[in-house]
C-alpha cells in the first residue's frame, strides 16, 4: 500500500514538474505576426546582404593588392638580373632602408594614435571621435581636440542652464532614492564625463537635471571648477 502511493506520488510531481517546463517554455516563446516577421526578415537579409557586399569588396581589394604586388616582384626580379653585382647590393641595400622607414612610420603612427586615444579619455570623450581629432602630429591633434572640447562644452553649458533654469536642486527629505555617488556623475569634478553627458541630456533629461542640481557646476567649464 505504501509502495502504492509512494509511486502515484512520484507519478504526480513528475505530470507537475513537466507541466512547470512546458508552461516555462510557453512563457518564453515570443511570437510576431506575419507583418512583422516579414520586416524582421526584410531588415535580417539586408544587413547580411550589406555585410555580404563588403566582405566581399574587401577580398577583392586585397586580391587586387596581392596581384599588383606579385607584378612588382616580378618586374624587379628582371630588373635586378640585368644590375651588375654591385647596383644589386646597391639597390637591395635601398630597399631594406625604405622598408625600416615603413615600419618606423607605422610605429609613430600607432604610438600617435593611442596617445589621442588617452587624450581623448582624459577629457571624457568617446574614441569614436578619433578620426576626428588626430592630425599629422601632437601640436595639430592637441588644437583640433582643444575645438572640439570648446564646442561640446558649449553645447553642454547651453543645454545645462535650459534644464537649470526655474528649476531648484532636490530637497534632502525625498532625495535619497536619486542621488547619484560623485565618481559616477557626469556633472560633477570626479566623473567629468562629456560622452555620458550628451547622452543623459537626450535619452534622460529629468535624470541629466537631477545630477546637475547635485552636481551644482559652475562656470563655462561645468563641473572643473
Amino acid at each position: 500500500m505504501n509502495n502504492q502511493q509512494e509511486e502515484n506520488n512520484q507519478q504526480q510531481q513528475s505530470v507537475e514538474k513537466q507541466t512547470e517546463q512546458q508552461s516555462q517554455e510557453q512563457g518564453s516563446e515570443v511570437t510576431f505576426t506575419d507583418d512583422q516577421q516579414e520586416a524582421i526578415n526584410k531588415m535580417i537579409a539586408e544587413k547580411v546582404a550589406k555585410e555580404r557586399a563588403k566582405a566581399e569588396a574587401e577580398a577583392q581589394k586585397k586580391q587586387q593588392q596581392a596581384e599588383k604586388d606579385k607584378q612588382d616582384a616580378v618586374k624587379k626580379a628582371e630588373e635586378r638580373a640585368k644590375m651588375s653585382a654591385d647596383e644589386r647590393a646597391k639597390a637591395e641595400q635601398k630597399d631594406r632602408e625604405e622598408a625600416l622607414t615603413r615600419k618606423m612610420a607605422e610605429l609613430e603612427r600607432q604610438t600617435h594614435e593611442f596617445q589621442t586615444k588617452n587624450m581623448l579619455l582624459d577629457k571624457g570623450i568617446s574614441t569614436d571621435l578619433l578620426p576626428l581629432v588626430m592630425g599629422a602630429n601632437d601640436d595639430e591633434t592637441s588644437q583640433r581636440l582643444d575645438l572640439l572640447n570648446q564646442y561640446v562644452d558649449k553645447k553642454i553649458q547651453e543645454a545645462t542652464e535650459k534644464l537649470m533654469a526655474g528649476k531648484k536642486a532636490p530637497s534632502a527629505g525625498n532625495s535619497s532614492s536619486s542621488v547619484v555617488a560623485t565618481g559616477d556623475n557626469p556633472w560633477s569634478k570626479q566623473g567629468w564625463n562629456l560622452t555620458k553627458q550628451q547622452q543623459l541630456l537626450t535619452t534622460n533629461p529629468e535624470e541629466a537635471q537631477q545630477m546637475i542640481a547635485q552636481a551644482n557646476p559652475q562656470g563655462f567649464y561645468i563641473g572643473r571648477n
